[in-house]
């Protein structure tokens, strides 16, 4: 896979995906396979090969314990392959490292900061 824009924003939505999902993704795959590379995605460079590396195996270890589609990330893409953008929204919760896409509207998340799974945090508002 590339390591162009959509490529990044498709690893970014995976690991949106694994944010929202960890406890119960670190059950189903399991410490020996979920720890040394969730470290890697939760402390990583996000432009860096071993990120990407990391992420990759959490998918594979995803798919491997029985989820299909693992994180989402596809082994071959072509054209007409990429998901569609994200509708963009005024008001709501970010991931504060920008490692994920995810995003929690504001009137979704209620009053309260959100919290980022992934970093361990609160997440950062963006109006």
């Amino acid at each position: 896979m590339g390591h162009g824009a959509k490529a990044q924003r498709l690893y970014e939505d995976a690991v949106a995906y694994l944010c929202r999902n960890a406890g119960a993704l670190r059950e189903l795959i399991g410490p020996a396979r979920w720890d040394d590379p969730f470290a890697v995605v939760r402390d990583g460079d996000p432009s860096a090969q071993s990120w990407r590396d990391a992420v990759r195996a959490l998918h594979d270890a995803a798919e491997t314990a029985g989820i299909p589609g693992g994180l989402g990330l596809r082994s071959t893409m072509g054209v007409g392959d990429w998901p569609s953008a994200p509708v963009p929204r005024s008001t709501g919760w970010v991931c504060p490292t920008g490692r994920c896409s995810r995003v929690d509207l504001h009137e979704e998340s209620g009053p309260g900061t959100g919290l980022c799974t992934l970093a361990d945090g609160p997440m950062r508002r963006v109006d």
